[in-house]
């Protein structure tokens, strides 16, 4: 993967995660990419996703834990994007599960408790984060 020559630290840009901005979240469904829009829930300096089990992206998941997404980063300066790469993994443990729902908003418009079968919870771990800056449109990799 193709790193930024200039460097920047992840709590520059931790902000531009916060407050459950969409997330355009590219999956693998057998050869063919597949994108879709998904609040991005950052907790705990970590990022999370919460899906519907029953949806196509959790058997892609399932089949291939490997993901990329965008943040875009709109500024009254001008605008730039967050591209994250890394894997996606399901967490089933009930305690991470409850405290997650917990700080997700719009949680009982979806599923009934935490421990809704048609909950899933996916925890993001990122290798890597390229970032094109609003304000003096340089390109930066973030330091994980």
């Amino acid at each position: 993967m193709k790193e930024y020559p200039n460097l920047i630290e992840l709590d520059d840009i931790w902000s531009h995660f916060e407050g459950f901005p969409l997330a355009h979240v590219a999956t693998i469904d057998g050869d063919q990419p597949r994108v879709r829009s998904m609040a991005l829930i950052a907790y705990n300096k970590e990022l999370w996703l919460a899906t519907k089990t029953a949806w196509d992206k959790v058997i892609q998941i399932e089949t291939n834990n490997r993901i990329e997404f965008i943040v875009e980063v709109r500024t009254e300066k001008g605008n730039g994007t967050l591209r994250c790469t890394g894997t996606a993994d399901f967490i089933k443990d009930e305690a991470t599960r409850i405290q997650l729902a917990s700080e997700i908003p719009w949680f009982s418009s979806y599923w009934i408790s935490p421990d809704d079968d048609n909950f899933t919870l996916i925890h993001l771990s990122l290798n890597l984060i390229r970032y094109d800056h609003p304000y003096d449109k340089m390109k930066y990799t973030v330091r994980l």
